[in-house]
């Protein structure tokens, strides 16, 4: 069994299409926008990472509902995490944590996408 891709069904298809490209500057493999659904994938390493909106009806799952918090998280890790913060510390509306070093060898910070999921950059040490 191997995992290939990760969906998250995002309440604005928009800001999440702008945070993972032009915030992220995740390379775009494909998208879409259809009358039943939007959507684009990501070049993510190993894995794809997609993002879908269904219009209001098209859907069983509520997609105008934003958790407080959600209960997944983007684990990235990167080769510099000072230059990977310092890119998105001017970004206007995004909360950034501090850098902070983990018991498990990895120097980390996280941000929330814009349906309020954890997105945790991570060097190791």
């Amino acid at each position: 069994m191997k995992l290939n891709r990760l969906i998250i069904k995002t309440a604005d298809y928009r800001k999440s299409f702008k945070f993972y490209h032009d915030i992220l500057g995740l390379r775009l493999k494909t998208s879409w926008q259809r009358s039943d659904s939007w959507g684009a994938i990501f070049h993510c390493g190993d894995i794809t990472l997609e993002i879908v909106w269904f219009p209001e009806g098209e859907d069983s799952i509520d997609c105008g509902y934003i958790p407080e918090r959600s209960k997944t998280e983007l684990f990235f890790e990167v080769s510099n995490i000072n230059s990977a913060r310092q890119k998105l510390v001017d970004i206007e509306g995004l909360d950034l944590s501090s850098i902070e070093e983990m018991p498990w060898g990895y120097r980390v910070f996280s941000v929330f996408d814009p349906d309020r999921v954890k997105i945790v950059f991570a060097q190791p040490i």
